[in-house]
């Protein structure tokens, strides 16, 4: 760029003629490895990207920054799209969202008031609505978009904290905790994310706020341990104020009886919180969708876009069956929120744990009206067809044993006779050599490995070569011991 006014993106003929041709610039530059990411050990990657320095006195051309970048960077990062990333939740992202995130990044709406991003709430509120339907909460049901299922979870927590409070006459967010709180407990599934032992910390109760209830051999909450952990706590003169279902556990990708819990959670009078993140795009599929029975029960609702969508990062929803319960959250402002705005006018603040945010909800919409329910169907569809199919060839393999069949894109199994050492030494020795990024975990102190299938276009041959991958290098594990 010759001068630094040159630098700004504008939408006049000349702005998008730049735009253009620094957008082809930067698709030009990309670099991937050969796999699904380079063999560089982690002291290289510090070297190499430490050499680059951060703000020089004097800029560069965006052609040779761009190069750099991507000799050093994209050359050596994960590739989702790549048939053997198989370790996390991580997606590759649809083409209709990854156009949409540069016109959203351009535009730079700021989703905290409607005078920064007018038409841009509006989506926002008519995707959240759409999503309460489909969820089959009432004509009440709304939400707001969040960074990622954790920020999901905390804000529903909150919302949870700050009802139960107020059934007692507490403001929580004016007065602080009541000594009430100290009794106050969260009951969740011992394979319930973290997030939701993060989220009482956060907010002052303490993870020990949080009791985790036993879950059977799949990987879903024992509901006659649920009656038992409720009836102890009760009697411990403990208040439960929140129930949390989990719809699609990070490793087992279990979902939870989320009607039978709704249904406690009303019998005691707490708050009904489910952490759909994994799941909740079963919803769109006929066949996933009873999974999910009794999800319309629920007080909050956590659904990541980011996962099972295939949204590129970040993109995640908090969803509430009456949306004057984010009215325990809002704190007016006198240049924001003010409290005087006209009809119709909502600043989505109010909603949100954060202030400023992106327009995420674009992309969102973007990618669902191109590909339409049917697509997105046949998507999710697959990649749980893709786990059972793994799962079918560990079963058929000696050196292996499932924990547990699964029932969705996630397959759990060890290698009998080799140790939690030898694990880590599988997924670590095929990472490091580029090969293959698996997960690796534990379920109820058993070491395990996990293949995480996110992408549809992952063949039947590719999930026979991963499986065949891993009992190669267990059998490298043997020559070398």
């Amino acid at each position: 760029m010759s001068t630094w006014r040159e630098s700004f993106a504008e939408l006049d003929a000349h702005g998008i003629e730049r735009l253009e041709q620094a957008s082809a610039e930067a698709l030009a530059s990309l670099r991937r490895p050969a796999g699904p990411r380079s063999a560089l050990t982690p002291t290289q990657l510090h070297e190499l990207i430490g050499a680059n320095e951060i703000c020089p006195e004097k800029g560069s051309s965006l052609s040779e920054v761009l190069n750099e970048f991507a000799s050093s960077v994209w050359a050596n990062s994960v590739v989702p799209f790549d048939p053997s990333c198989v370790a996390h939740l991580h997606p590759p992202a649809l083409l209709p969202s990854v156009v949409t995130e540069m016109t959203v990044a351009l535009m730079n709406q700021s989703m905290d008031s409607w005078d920064q991003s007018p038409a841009a709430t509006e989506v926002e509120l008519h995707l959240m609505k759409w999503l309460s339907h489909l969820m089959g909460m009432p004509t009440s049901g709304s939400g707001v978009m969040t960074s990622g299922g954790t920020a999901s979870n905390l804000l529903g927590i909150t919302l949870a904290r700050s009802w139960a409070a107020s059934t007692i006459g507490v403001d929580v967010l004016q007065m602080g905790l009541p000594p009430e709180a100290k009794t106050w407990r969260v009951l969740c599934s011992d394979q319930a994310h973290f997030s939701v032992q993060r989220a009482t910390a956060q907010l002052g109760l303490g993870r020990d706020a949080v009791v985790t209830v036993p879950t059977d051999p799949r990987g879903v909450m024992d509901l006659a341990e649920l009656d038992a952990t409720i009836a102890q706590v009760q009697a411990q003169g403990q208040r439960i104020i929140a129930l949390v279902g989990t719809a699609g556990t990070t490793d087992l990708g279990a979902v939870d009886a989320l009607d039978a819990i709704a249904s406690r959670a009303e019998e005691i009078g707490a708050w009904f919180h489910v952490d759909a993140a994994v799941a909740g795009s079963y919803l769109l599929s006929g066949t996933l969708a009873p999974m999910l029975d009794g999800i319309a029960r629920a007080d909050s609702v956590t659904v990541d876009f980011h996962k099972l969508w295939f949204q590129p990062f970040n993109a995640s929803a908090l969803v509430v069956k009456d949306v004057d319960r984010f009215d325990l959250l809002r704190v007016k402002s006198k240049y924001l929120d003010r409290g005087d705005e006209v009809e119709g006018m909502i600043n989505l603040v109010g909603r949100s744990l954060d202030t400023s945010r992106r327009f995420d909800a674009a992309k969102i919409v973007i990618t669902l009206r191109t590909l339409g329910r049917e697509a997105f169907a046949e998507m999710i569809d697959r990649v749980v067809a893709l786990s059972a199919l793994a799962a079918r060839g560990i079963a058929k393999a000696d050196e292996l044993e499932l924990v547990t069949w699964p029932t969705g894109p996630m397959c759990v199994f060890d290698a009998p006779g080799h140790s939690a050492d030898d694990l880590r030494r599988v997924q670590q020795n095929l990472l490091l050599r580029g090969e293959m990024v698996l997960g690796r975990t534990e379920i109820k102190g058993r070491a395990a490995l996990k293949f995480t299938f996110m992408n549809p276009l992952v063949t039947d041959q590719d999930v026979e070569r991963l499986v065949t991958m891993v009992i190669s290098e267990l059998h490298s594990l043997s020559v070398e011991s």
